[in-house]
């Protein structure tokens, strides 16, 4: 299962950044692993554009965090990282497949 989350780049949860605070309960919860990923455009309900190249709004550019591992430990984590979020962010979770590298695979066929 796959975990995306998105929130403005901006965001903070008392002192503390609110994508560091998702990334924490992650790790708390033991997921796999998670990637921070920032956007250079995006826009939202209120269709006003974020972008790198405008200083005003390059703030609050999106930033995406991504986690995969079970099922159960993503559904799990997903409604606690909601919670955090309140209004300030999107959470989705998703099936997702793994796919090993060619390597990997080749090297599996060797033995």
């Amino acid at each position: 299962m796959k975990l995306t989350v998105f929130v403005g780049g901006d965001e903070r949860l008392a002192h503390r950044s609110l994508h560091d605070a998702v990334i924490s309960v992650l790790r708390e919860n033991g997921i796999a692993g998670a990637t921070v990923t920032k956007g250079v455009m995006s826009y939202g309900f209120n269709r006003r554009v974020h972008s790198d190249l405008n200083e005003i709004t390059m703030e609050n550019l999106p930033l995406i965090i991504e986690a995969v591992d079970e099922s159960e430990k993503i559904e799990s984590v997903a409604t606690r990282i909601a919670e955090i979020l309140g209004e300030h962010g999107l959470v989705e979770i998703h099936s997702t497949a793994i796919v090993e590298s060619a390597l990997t695979i080749r090297e599996g066929c060797a033995s």
